[in-house]
């Protein structure tokens, strides 16, 4: 049972079409293709092939009564009106000629258009021979009999059918046309599908749906429809989600401040300075939360030299003391989110800053995907947490300093971005001994 599921598993991923239209094309097509099949199977056995027999054996009738006149009637004039009667009447061009010695070797050459006329003749017991004539329309028999010779020139259609070839003819016309027909239907109706995936993906992606319309058949449309809906949900969760987040953060902020300002007055001692750092610390996670909030953001997306935009972005931080060195293979321009994308860089070099000293940044340019890899020499992060370390507020106290590392948001919200371009990002050794971040965004 199992090897026969894998089998026909196997059998769908590989020869089966993966696209909605081929399958759709498929299904329409491979039908008419076996009902014509088999309908032309049926026309050739019970119409095409006992039409051409029943016309062989009548040629074969008239030869049999031709030589049966020729035998019974001795006389020249006699076997002059036989073989005119013969002519005129069943249509027959048949020559009586003086007997011939009989071939050595009879060789009969034989078509398609033969294939019921040879067995047919063979059943008059007399030696034939059978050539083709040059004219493609008609053949020539010549049978030896022991005392004189029959020379018959016979058309192709007297014992040929050619409705054979307009049947074929037809069928193939009327599939093509049909089948035509319903394609342009069927494409009518598989590119409202098309849309909706296309509306998904540039939702996904963050971009503006706004003019896309349910449209097609009703489960096309009851599908866009729900689409829609969840559009507009996810949309609330959101700036719900980022007003609660702003609100919270204002109503810390408030408080944080006045007691900023209380302990500036105080005089200093050591209790007084570990709760200004307390409080140094509360503002970073409060700004930490507000940037989680915003990485929802509504920023536009614009064409962006992104080599040029790296090297902006590394400067910066440049002069703040990172040694930081970027290696470009080429340039690329593209639509993206230019401060979404700064914000990535700057959370990664920054990061790598904290726990290594040499870092360096790579963009590489390939046919339809572009990398930016960020990669230090600081002590990594174990294979085992990698996954984890992309979860909110997730701190790896094992391999990250506690005392100078962020509020455990700094790889969510790269990683956001970078979903929200249509990218992937993954974690993965460096061979400065670090940790190395990759961004893969589809060109």
């Amino acid at each position: 049972m199992e090897s026969s599921k894998d089998f026909i598993r196997v059998f769908r991923l590989r020869f089966l079409p993966r696209r909605l239209w081929s399958r759709a094309i498929l299904i329409l097509v491979l039908p008419v293709v076996l009902i014509q099949t088999v309908s032309g199977i049926l026309f050739y056995d019970n119409h095409w092939q006992n039409v051409s027999r029943r016309l062989a054996l009548g040629v074969v009738s008239d030869i049999k009564s031709a030589f049966a006149l020729y035998d019974a009637f001795p006389s020249q004039e006699d076997r002059e009106i036989i073989v005119q009667n013969f002519r005129s009447a069943a249509e027959l061009d048949i020559r009586f000629l003086p007997a011939q010695e009989l071939p050595e070797k009879i060789k009969i050459k034989s078509d398609a258009r033969m294939a019921e006329l040879i067995p047919a003749l063979r059943t008059l017991r007399h030696p034939f021979t059978l050539r083709n004539l040059p004219d493609e329309r008609s053949v020539l028999i010549t049978f030896y009999l022991p005392d004189y010779s029959a020379e018959i020139l016979l058309p192709y259609k007297k014992f040929f059918s050619s409705t054979t070839y307009v049947f074929a003819l037809w069928v193939l016309f009327s599939s093509l046309l049909f089948t035509g027909i319903a394609v342009l239907f069927l494409r009518n109706q598989i590119r409202p599908v098309l849309r909706l995936s296309e509306a998904a993906k540039n939702f996904g992606l963050g971009r503006d749906i706004d003019n896309f319309k349910p449209e097609g058949a009703t489960e096309v449309r009851q599908a866009a429809i729900s689409f829609l809906q969840m559009r507009d949900r996810i949309r609330r969760h959101i700036e719900e989600r980022t007003r609660m987040l702003a609100g919270v953060s204002h109503d810390l902020r408030t408080p944080l401040t006045r007691m900023r300002l209380q302990l500036a007055m105080m005089e200093k001692d050591d209790n007084i300075e570990n709760l200004q750092e307390d409080v140094a610390e509360m503002e970073h996670m409060v700004n930490g939360y507000l940037d989680f909030a915003r990485g929802e953001g509504k920023e536009k997306i614009e064409p962006t030299d992104i080599g040029k935009l790296i090297s902006e972005t590394l400067s910066g931080l440049q002069k703040n003391g990172l040694s930081v060195q970027f290696i470009c293979n080429s340039s690329l321009v593209m639509n993206i989110r230019r401060n979404d994308l700064k914000r990535c860089l700057w959370n990664l070099v920054t990061n790598a800053g904290r726990y290594g000293t040499i870092i360096n940044v790579t963009m590489t340019v390939a046919d339809k995907t572009l990398e930016i890899a960020v990669e230090d020499n600081g002590p990594g992060i174990p294979e085992d947490k990698r996954e984890e370390a992309f979860k909110a507020f997730f701190r790896l106290d094992e391999s990250r300093n506690s005392e100078t590392g962020g509020v455990g948001l700094g790889l969510t919200i790269t990683r956001d971005i970078v979903l929200a371009h249509g990218g992937k990002i993954y974690l993965q050794d460096s061979t400065l001994g670090g940790l190395k971040v990759v961004m893969l965004f589809p060109i």
